[in-house]
């Protein structure tokens, strides 16, 4: 081949569409893959939240009782404590910690996610967490 054919040749067109088509194909891939995973994070996100939440409520109906009768809303911190992580215990592959005053009980629970499409990428799982905070309340 000469100098002249390799020049039309790189010159040409042909093939350019399929090229970029390629391309287009490939970032769209990508990004329904950050969709998709995104999504599954944000579901998983509620979920903990609402697992939180329960945690926090179980925790905060511990009052303790001879306070009660002194004139006082506390809470028995150890079987707050104690309740809570029950109800965490209920749900499998979720991490959670518990703290505990004499008015109020703080649970953030962490959780990993697998990944969808990410994990094509190198990104296989992250970590979610949610936090949730109750006291006791007069009845």
């Amino acid at each position: 081949m000469t100098t002249r054919t390799w020049r039309r040749r790189l010159a040409s067109e042909h093939g350019s569409v399929a090229i970029s088509g390629l391309l287009l194909a490939v970032v769209l891939a990508m990004l329904i893959g950050v969709v998709v995973d995104l999504g599954q994070a944000f579901l998983a996100r509620r979920e903990l939240a609402s697992i939180a939440d329960d945690a926090a409520l179980a925790g905060s109906q511990d009052i303790d009782i001879p306070a009660l009768h002194e004139g006082r809303l506390e809470l028995n911190a150890a079987q707050a404590r104690t309740d809570a992580l029950h109800t965490i215990g209920d749900y499998p592959k979720t991490k959670g910690e518990v703290t505990t005053t004499n008015d109020r009980v703080n649970v953030t629970i962490t959780r990993r996610v697998q990944t969808i499409l990410l994990g094509l990428v190198g990104l296989r799982t992250f970590t979610i967490s949610a936090h949730a905070s109750a006291a006791p309340r007069a009845p």
